[in-house]
Formats: structure tokens, C-alpha cells, sequence
């Protein structure tokens, strides 16, 4: 179950990256600040990279 949930998290981060590159914003809110799009997509993707470090940890055990 936590690999499934581990997954969906990943691609709902990936998707996030995606989708910023379709709005034409310079600027987006996130948790209620108004910070640069390509530093939103930089946290965004590095939460991908987290996310599937851990997904591979827990399928090698």
C-alpha cells in the first residue's frame, strides 16, 4: 500500500511541474506567498526526486 500511495505522489508532483509550464504566470501562491514560477517548479520537482528516493527504498526491502 505504501508503494501505491508513494507513486500516486510522484506523479501528482510531476504533473504539478507540467502543468506549471502550460499557465502563463510569472508568479504563483503557494502557501499563501507569491514566489517565482521556476522556484515553484524547483520545489515541486525536488519533492518528485524525494518521493521516488523513497519509493525505491522501500522496493528493495
Amino acid at each position: 500500500m505504501r508503494k501505491t500511495i508513494l507513486i500516486i505522489g510522484v506523479a501528482l508532483a510531476l504533473v504539478n511541474v507540467v502543468y506549471s509550464f502550460m499557465r502563463d504566470a510569472e508568479t504563483v501562491l503557494f502557501f499563501g506567498k507569491d514566489i517565482n514560477i521556476w522556484v515553484y517548479r524547483l520545489i515541486w520537482a525536488f519533492m518528485a526526486i524525494l518521493i521516488l528516493n523513497a519509493y525505491r527504498k522501500e522496493a528493495k526491502k
